[in-house]
């Protein structure tokens, strides 16, 4: 085999000889790499160009079909705004015509216009509807539909709504807030409590606003026991009882004829904490439940509140209704000085006398104000009395002007005052006798 030397430029220790034929492999293959490598370039250009085309045409594609989506949701949901449910079906029909699957947020705008139209079985159509679409409904349509559900007064239609969002383990606990808050909103507040339990049982936490709303309310329709548990379980939330929520158990304990259940809530708020300190209201609920208990004298109950209430001044003045509930006790128990007494901080109020009057509620209580200064001959304090009310446009109550025992109105007592009346047997003319004079 024949060899070729190589010299090399600098003295080498090794000069080797390489074989001819191992030289012109190594140019050949050098020649073939360099005239292979633009085909190589433009056959990956090519192929960069037809993938670049590919993704293009997607991209387009994609692109058009979200424009024609928008195009038709903004359509759904401006019907779907205008309770138009007729409308909404027949866009949904133009989407799948048009190639396009309709979503969730589609059938959130179907179940809304039934929602708005109150339609509830409508509404329920259309997430049967959608379930069987394969699609999971959105949280929003869920709380449209248990606010429908609460609105109507179908409870039971809102629990399997929250039923329904647990088992698509959705958070159903502003669900819970809004069925509750429906149903007290549209007078089934029965169904309002026994929501609001169940879900208390189970572990949900209201709101304050719930707490309060609920509180308020049962108290409102006398109905003491469900407040009292309610009140139980928003402590044991974690949030105490305060002066507003022991005042709405007093309004009910205040008129169940009982005057020691209210002044043993009373004594409760006296001796606790300072978020639930007793208010001018608290006061004027425990004066309430002694003067019209049906029982026996209570104006010394009544004086010793009165006596607690001066000696917390700085703290608390009484309003307009403290002096009318004390001018009421005092009449009603013939204590007639300090009726006047009272009244005269009653008429410092704007509207004071019609506070007292009170719709001619609770055996009219001016009227046996009018009454009592006429029986007991007080002239200077019924003029008082009388310029009072025409301040405060309050007309005389008629009860005060009928015929009294025997025979004797607010006029005839005025003019001849006696403490007992005389058993004459006939009618007297008073007016007639002092014109006479």
């Amino acid at each position: 085999m024949a060899g070729l030397s190589i010299h090399l430029p600098f003295n080498s220790k090794f000069n080797l000889p390489i074989p001819y034929t191992s030289i012109s492999r190594s140019i050949g293959s050098v020649k073939a790499s360099v005239s292979s490598q633009p085909r190589r370039t433009r056959r990956k250009k090519q192929q960069q160009h037809q993938l670049k085309t590919v993704d293009d045409d997607g991209s387009m594609a994609s692109g058009m079909e979200k424009v024609l989506r928008l195009v038709f949701m903004e359509e759904l949901m401006e019907r779907a705004r205008n309770a138009d449910s007729a409308g909404v079906s027949q866009v949904i029909y133009d989407m799948i015509a048009a190639g396009l699957s309709p979503g969730p947020r589609s059938f959130h705008g179907l179940v809304v216009s039934h929602v708005l139209h109150r339609d509830s079985d409508g509404a329920m159509h259309a997430l049967r509807r959608e379930l069987c679409e394969g699609l999971r409904p959105l949280h929003e349509t869920f709380l449209a539909l248990v606010r429908l559900f609460g609105a109507n007064g179908l409870a039971t239609r809102g629990l399997e709504i929250l039923a329904a969002m647990e088992k698509l383990n959705y958070d159903i606990r502003q669900a819970w807030l809004v069925l509750v808050e429906e149903l007290v909103r549209s007078n089934h507040l029965e169904d309002a409590n026994k929501v609001f339990l169940k879900g208390a049982e189970g572990g949900l936490r209201a709101t304050d606003e719930i707490y309060d709303l609920l509180i308020e309310e049962d108290c409102k329709v006398g109905d003491h026991s469900n407040a009292l548990t309610i009140a139980y379980e928003m402590e044991a939330a974690g949030r105490m009882a305060t002066t507003s929520h022991f005042n709405c158990l007093l309004s009910v304990q205040a008129t169940c004829g009982i005057p020691e259940i209210a002044f043993a809530t009373f004594e409760n708020m006296e001796y606790g904490d300072d978020h639930m300190k007793p208010d001018t209201e608290t006061y004027n609920w425990v004066i309430q439940a002694y003067t019209r208990a049906e029982s026996y004298d209570r104006v010394q109950d009544v004086a010793e509140l009165l006596g607690m209430m001066v000696e917390d001044h700085k703290r608390l003045q009484p309003n307009v209704r403290t002096y009318a509930l004390l001018v009421e006790c005092f009449t009603k128990y013939c204590v007639v000085r300090e009726a006047i007494r009272h009244f005269r901080g009653l008429k410092n109020f704007e509207g004071g006398t019609q506070v007292l009057y009170n719709d001619g509620k609770h055996g009219d209580p001016l009227s046996l104000y009018l009454r009592a200064l006429c029986r007991e001959g007080r002239i200077v304090e019924l003029l008082e009395a009388l310029e009072a009310m025409a301040k405060d446009n309050q007309p005389i109550p008629p009860r005060a002007m009928i015929l009294s025992r025997k025979y004797r109105t607010l006029v005839s007592s005025w003019i001849e005052p006696l403490q007992e009346e005389a058993e004459l047997g006939y009618e007297i003319d008073y007016i007639a006798r002092w014109t006479h004079r």
